[in-house]
C-alpha cells in the first residue's frame, strides 16, 4: 500500500484549504507526514484541536478565524507549505 496517498488525510485536506493547492499536489511533494508532525511538534495536539474547532466554528473559512492563536497556526501551516520553514 502506498502510504503517501493515505497518510494524514485530514491534514492534507486542511492544508489544501489553507494554501489553495490541490490535495494531490500536496501529497506529491512527499512532505505530508513531515509537515503534519512538525505542526504537532510546534504547537501541540491541544492547540491544533482548538484551531480545528475554531476553523469549524468559522465555517471552514480561515479568513474568518477570530482567535489570534488559531490565525497564527493557519499562517504557519501556509508558510510551511510555501517555504518549507515554520515561522519563528
Amino acid at each position: 500500500m502506498n502510504h503517501a496517498n493515505t497518510d494524514h488525510p485530514g491534514f492534507v485536506a486542511l492544508s489544501a484549504r489553507l494554501t489553495g493547492r490541490d490535495e494531490d499536489e500536496l501529497r506529491a511533494t512527499g512532505l505530508v507526514r513531515l509537515y503534519h508532525d512538525a505542526t504537532l511538534e510546534r504547537v501541540g495536539r491541544e492547540a491544533v484541536g482548538r484551531f480545528l474547532d475554531d476553523l469549524d466554528a468559522a465555517g471552514g473559512d480561515p479568513d474568518a478565524l477570530v482567535d489570534p492563536e488559531s490565525r497564527g497556526i493557519a499562517r504557519a501551516i501556509v508558510q510551511l507549505w510555501r517555504t518549507g520553514v515554520w515561522p519563528p
